[in-house]
């Protein structure tokens, strides 16, 4: 019997090779409270492992699939996994899509002072923008770990965080576009 556990972000998978059979079970810390919702990953593909429940101290899913049927989902041999949050509990954090958080439309706008970073910020699909009280805003950029670090110029500045089910670079910036370390965002949340 075959075992291999696999650390990622936020836990644990835990996978068991026995014959044709591959037992599977990804306990999950969560960085905020929620309903959260595992995957697992192969080479070719993702697969959904269900709601996470309370158990052990964690949030947990355990599942048993047939080595074939992994195989051919593309998930074979198991590579990673981790868990998307279906459900935030706080109702107050707003996500990228809400009011608070917009479209950012012209990087170019927000940094006058530093032409390479307003290029870069181009060149980022999907990201959002938050205004500040006095004049400064945060930057939320979505993240796959799997390809290059957004903003590596700035990285020293970033946070991540998860939302809506994916990982997002936040950067807090001064109203005249320099980099800052992490603030808490509108409504005192460091959070998005």
């Amino acid at each position: 019997m075959k075992r291999q556990i696999i650390p990622l972000l936020h836990g644990s998978l835990t996978v068991q090779a026995a014959g044709d059979r591959a037992e599977l079970r990804l306990d999950w810390f969560p960085p905020e409270p929620g309903l959260y919702r595992g995957y697992l990953t192969g080479p070719r593909g993702r697969t959904d492992l269900g709601l996470l429940l309370p158990e052990g101290g964690c949030l947990r899913a355990a599942r048993s699939f047939s080595v074939p049927e992994l195989d051919r989902r593309g998930c074979w041999p198991v590579t990673g996994g981790g868990a998307d949050l279906s459900h935030p509990f706080s109702g107050q954090e707003p996500s990228p899509g809400s009011a608070r958080w917009s479209s950012l439309s012209d990087p170019e706008a927000l940094f006058p002072r530093d032409p390479v970073l307003a290029r870069a910020m181009g060149e980022i699909p999907d990201r959002a923008v938050c205004r500040e009280a006095d004049g400064g805003f945060c930057i939320a950029i979505p993240w796959d770990p799997s390809r290059p670090f957004p903003l590596t110029a700035v990285f020293c500045f970033a946070r991540v965080r998860i939302r809506s089910g994916r990982l997002r670079i936040v950067y807090s910036f001064r109203p005249d576009g320099r980099p800052c370390l992490p603030q808490p965002c509108q409504e005192g949340k460091t959070e998005l």
